[in-house]
């Protein structure tokens, strides 16, 4: 195996990861609706933070914190109740948005960086893949040391970019043809949906 099939292999693992619905994807796309096309790029910002971070503490031995029960469970009672507060307040505000407001600043950039590192946090899926299928692809590509590791996961966020601008290109694309009130039905069903996915995370529905 060569640097540039470990690429292809890391882009692989990663389109097919990213493609999984979450609520890394229903943030994305409801931010993306308050935003511009560009949300999901700054999205996948504070997601490769993260991602570096497991990659770090997987290289340090932590695998088992990773895997640990209580921890992920933590993580899906703390997450879930996260997403309903968000469901819950974007229903609240829901009223005062409109299409013709819509707008972005370099304070809310950083809101949506951090939401990236935030909701795949709390994704359950997020820490068991990087605790098996993550850490053997990065111990297959350290046996061409910090150049395949460095090739594998160029792949894996090139995928997450990919993926993620083209969700966020495409419901802003979907903007155009939404009045006021269909765009605030839309907002209404993505803050349902974060509710819906909050309460299947407290309930254990994903563990």
């Amino acid at each position: 195996m060569n640097l540039s099939l470990l690429f292809v292999t890391g882009f692989t693992l990663g389109i097919t990861g990213a493609m999984i619905p979450g609520p890394l994807a229903l943030f994305t796309a409801s931010e993306t609706l308050k935003t511009n096309k560009f949300a999901g790029f700054k999205v996948m910002l504070g997601h490769i933070v993260l991602e570096a971070l497991a990659i770090a503490l997987l290289l340090l031995g932590f695998r088992s914190l990773l895997t640990n029960d209580i921890f992920l469970n933590s993580i899906s009672k703390i997450g879930g109740s996260a997403l309903i507060f968000m469901g819950g307040l974007l229903f609240l505000k829901v009223k005062t948005m409109k299409i013709s407001e819509i707008k972005s600043d370099s304070n809310y950039d950083k809101n949506l960086i951090f939401g990236g590192f935030f909701f795949s946090l709390i994704s359950p899926g997020f820490m068991i893949w990087w605790a098996t299928i993550g850490l053997s692809s990065i111990l297959k590509s350290l046996i061409f040391g910090i150049s395949g590791l460095l090739a594998i996961m160029l792949g894996h966020w090139l995928a997450d970019l990919v993926w993620y601008g083209l969700l966020s290109y495409m419901v802003d694309k979907g903007k155009m043809f939404l009045s006021d009130k269909s765009y605030q039905n839309v907002i209404r069903f993505f803050s349902f949906m974060l509710v819906m996915l909050g309460a299947s995370f407290l309930a254990g529905f994903w563990r």
